[in-house]
């Protein structure tokens, strides 16, 4: 039945949170998609279509539009790091070039994220213009382009709540080949529910892929001041 075919995770990540995002001097929201990016490279071994629903309120009757995580830097991010862990950080050539991979990633999420809240985005623009046509008209080729089919397909659905009262929270998966990920994020930790069919054994395996992905990416931030402690003057 629903119930037995859906596979629940929760990962309650204790390494850090916001406070330590904050501080190396990136965007928490961003930090964390970028590292829900990495993950499910691992997982799926390629970037798929991923969700993050951003809020409209300034607008009346607004509610939300998407930020879409997958880039061009965050490409180069996530394929810099690697399908599996290539423990390189204490190269400083290497570790220059991740962290500043990793930097024009989250800088590029943050601000896609800053142009849907203002309306800006695409998806609702080209959801609208679907509206448009007519009982009997054809569709522009462009909704039935493969390409556009392929990046409206959101295998990774993802959506952030923070909140005091909120100890976790979250929904299920919106194609059968995907995950769902609602996710928290603390002044010391992290949250995530994580959601998949059952049949896929997803969850577990995403589970510890975004606990790998954060420590990693808290390993580059680590490595890097160590280093510029002890450098001589």
């Amino acid at each position: 039945d629903a119930i037995s075919s859906q596979s629940n995770r929760e990962q309650s990540f204790h390494g850090y949170g916001s406070d330590f995002i904050k501080k190396a001097g990136h965007s928490p929201d961003a930090f964390v998609q970028v590292a829900m990016q990495l993950a499910t490279y691992r997982l799926f071994r390629e970037q798929v279509g991923t969700y993050e629903a951003t809020q409209v309120r300034p607008f009346l009757h607004g509610r939300t539009e998407t930020t879409r995580a997958v880039s061009v830097e965050s490409e180069a991010f996530v394929k810099s790091m690697g399908l599996r862990p290539k423990k390189d950080h204490g190269d400083p050539v290497q570790r220059k070039h991740k962290l500043d991979l990793l930097r024009k990633a989250t800088t590029a999420h943050a601000e896609y994220t800053s142009m849907a809240a203002q309306a800006l985005g695409v998806d609702r623009h080209f959801f609208g213009l679907s509206l448009l046509v007519q009982d009997g008209e054809p569709k522009p080729a462009l909704f039935s382009d493969p390409v556009f089919v392929r990046s409206k397909t959101w295998r990774t659905s993802t959506s952030h709540l923070t909140h005091p009262n909120f100890v976790n929270w979250g929904f299920g998966q919106v194609v059968e080949d995907g995950v769902g990920i609602a996710y928290s994020i603390h002044p010391r930790s992290c949250v995530f529910n994580i959601t998949a069919l059952a049949k896929t054994q997803w969850t577990m395996q995403l589970s510890d892929l975004l606990e790998e992905a954060l420590l990693e990416m808290q390993d580059l931030i680590t490595h890097d001041l160590v280093d510029s402690t002890t450098c001589p003057q």
